[in-house]
């Protein structure tokens, strides 16, 4: 599996669910605008489904605040790293604040999924995830593998395995701007793939597949080809049989409760 951050149609819809009602179209609308701000300024960070990544921790327990507290958090910054959004403005800001107040109306329905029993065959789905699946190329579980991804080693702990599925084989929905595979032509005719880290309207911040990362300052970008995608394979459904998917997912849970790589799956 491939950057990403990871990002996952569930979470979304059941927030747009949450937040659609028969009588209020403008409600959905608003549920909408809180996911796409939120992808836009905090995915990158937090992670597409809000539950962490390598920069920032996950953001469940925020949803708890008030609506006043956070919107002061996500203005003017907070201890720890946590910097300032009052540029994006009072809307967005309040859109961001609807979002996260969304993940604690879901947070206890699927407090029980995420602990669901494992079903496939953990110790397979470490062949795979090393070997055919090829995860390891760029993510990092437990101190081994890839680095241009975010690491495995805790992203089965919360999550269910239904989430895990999806988040495998429709891996850019939602496709967290941060994880987008751009080609860039620069002024001098050089092309250059990878992922999009940062871009603004003076700077552009690509990481190449050897982990390379390059500064590009505007003026010495000719042209910016945006692919839609993620550098994750989006042929999983098919490329793996419905078996070889559930170890797999399997493996990402049983791994993420134990410490240990080298007793992973065992018997």
């Amino acid at each position: 599996m491939a950057p990403r951050t990871a990002p996952l149609l569930l979470l979304v819809t059941l927030l747009l669910l949450a937040f659609t009602v028969p009588d209020g179209h403008a409600q959905g609308s608003e549920a909408r605008q809180g996911v796409q701000r939120f992808l836009e300024y905090c995915a990158g960070c937090h992670g597409a489904d809000a539950k962490g990544g390598d920069k920032a921790p996950s953001l469940t327990p925020a949803a708890s605040r008030s609506d006043s507290e956070l919107f002061r958090i996500v203005r003017d910054g907070a201890k720890g790293g946590m910097p300032p959004f009052a540029q994006i403005g009072d809307a967005n800001i309040r859109a961001v604040v609807q979002f996260l107040k969304g993940l604690e109306n879901n947070t206890a329905a699927k407090s029980a999924s995420v602990e669901a029993a494992v079903t496939g065959d953990a110790d397979s789905g470490r062949k795979l995830y090393f070997g055919k699946a090829q995860c390891s190329q760029c993510h990092l579980m437990q101190g081994k593998g890839g680095f241009i991804a975010s690491s495995l080693t805790n992203y089965g702990r919360n999550r269910a395995a239904d989430e895990i599925l999806k988040a495998i084989t429709t891996p850019d929905t939602p496709l967290a701007p941060s994880s987008q595979v751009v080609t860039v032509t620069t002024s001098t005719g050089q092309e250059l793939t990878g992922v999009l880290r940062n871009e603004d309207n003076f700077n552009l911040e690509l990481q190449s597949e050897d982990g390379r990362y390059h500064f590009l300052a505007r003026s010495e970008v000719k042209d910016v080809h945006y692919t839609g995608h993620s550098l994750m394979p989006r042929n999983y459904a098919t490329r793996l049989s419905a078996k070889e998917l559930n170890d797999l997912v399997s493996f990402l849970i049983v791994s993420s409760r134990n410490p240990h790589p080298e007793k992973v799956g065992r018997r």
